[in-house]
Parts: C-alpha cells; structure tokens; sequence
C-alpha cells in the first residue's frame, strides 16, 4: 500500500509537521502529553496526524516560548483558534508582543553603554 494514500488529505505526519516547523519529534510528542498541542486526529496504524490549523497553533506555542514564557504559562495563554478572525486577531496579538519587546531591548541597549576606559 502507498504511504502517501494511507495520510488523508489535509493531514500532515508529525514527522512532516516537525521538519515544516523546525522542531523535533519528541517536542511535538511532549507538547501532545503536556496538553499544548494534540494531533487533530490519528491515522489507523496510530500515527499523529496535524492540520495547519494544528501548525498555527504549533507557531503561537513556539513563539510564546520565544518570547520566555513557560509551557504552563504558554498553555494558559493558548487561545482558541476556530475561525481566521480569530487566527489573525492571535498573529496580531503576537506581532505586538515581538514589537514591544524588540522595542524594550533597543531601550535596554541604549541604557547600558560601555563605561570603562577603553573608548
């Protein structure tokens, strides 16, 4: 049998799903034991199977770890996304959050110039 006709269509192996994303198997089978991230259904021989609506949440969860939240924090922030509003209203959200805090180290950078003698 053809592997690529037992995946239904839409659907993406957590193997394709860790190489798309850059993250590893192992993350993407703990964040589905942790809660954050579960396959949006299994295949018959018991392969996770993701969707992009699965990848999307998969950046939210990436990028929120980025930015120094813990998985606890992250899995309280994780907001549903059932419908593109509200997908676009969370990447809006998180480009917000990359600003300010891109905005915060400019700050930071500038505040804390060298002061020792060399120059």
């Amino acid at each position: 049998m053809d592997k690529q006709k037992a995946i239904p269509q839409g659907y993406m192996t957590v193997g394709e799903i860790a190489r798309k994303m850059d993250v590893t198997v192992r993350a993407l089978q703990y964040y589905d034991r942790e809660g954050l991230l579960s396959p949006s259904a299994m295949s018959e021989g018991g392969c996770r199977l993701y969707t992009d609506k699965d990848i999307v949440k998969l950046h939210q969860i990436l990028s929120l770890k980025h930015l120094g939240f813990s998985l606890d924090d992250i899995k309280n922030r994780l907001i549903p996304l059932d419908t593109p509003a509200e997908i676009a209203d969370v990447l809006m959200e998180q480009a917000t959050a990359v600003k300010q805090k891109m905005e915060a180290s400019k700050r930071s950078n500038k505040t804390s110039k060298c002061r020792c003698s060399c120059g």
